[in-house]
């Protein structure tokens, strides 16, 4: 009996360990995707913003300029206001519960990965969507397109690299692996 229980503190502390790992490595990939993107957006921003002051090109393009600074002005705005943040809870002495917290932690950032992908997916739609209107209705159609054309794949480009190994990452019997399809 005494050895079962040693052998499963054994397995709980093993377990543990790989979790926080997995969990920090993706905590680090968060962050780093957070900052990157929050700042190719902000300077998207201030570049097309700088061209529209400027007046580099001719109307439709200030006109796009202008739009294209919002859209990736509201990019850099969803990073700061609600960055995708993958916490590792502090290490307790017990092994099992240290297990228990860091499953916790685990199925929160699951659930966190998963909200931005799709409300990355909604948010990127509805902005370009927006700057189609707004353009379209002070332009035309074309040039409203012609930004969506522009806007829209940067960002997909942003949610699909996003950190999602979360969404994979499973307890087996022997550790934790990454498991599902891609």
């Amino acid at each position: 009996m005494i050895a079962a229980a040693g052998t499963a503190r054994a397995d709980c502390a093993t377990e543990a360990a790989e979790l926080r790992h997995q969990l920090a490595i993706e905590s680090h990939r968060a962050h780093r995707w957070n900052g990157s993107w929050g700042v190719a957006f902000a300077a998207a921003s201030i570049g097309q913003l700088a061209l529209a002051v400027g007046n580099v090109g001719n109307t439709d393009q200030h006109e796009a300029f202008y739009v294209g600074a919002a859209k990736a002005g509201l990019g850099a705005a969803s990073h700061l206001v609600v960055p995708l943040a993958i916490d590792v809870p502090a290490a307790v002495d017990d092994p099992c519960a240290d297990r228990t917290a860091l499953l916790d932690a685990l199925a929160v950032a699951k659930k966190k990965e998963r909200s931005i992908f799709y409300l990355g997916h909604f948010g990127a739609l509805a902005v370009n969507l927006a700057g189609v209107i707004v353009l379209a209705e002070r332009r035309s159609l074309l040039v409203g397109l012609e930004s969506f054309a522009v806007g829209y794949p940067v960002g997909l480009l942003s949610i699909y690299t996003a950190p999602r190994a979360a969404w994979h990452l499973t307890v087996t019997p022997s550790g934790v692996a990454l498991a599902g399809e891609w």
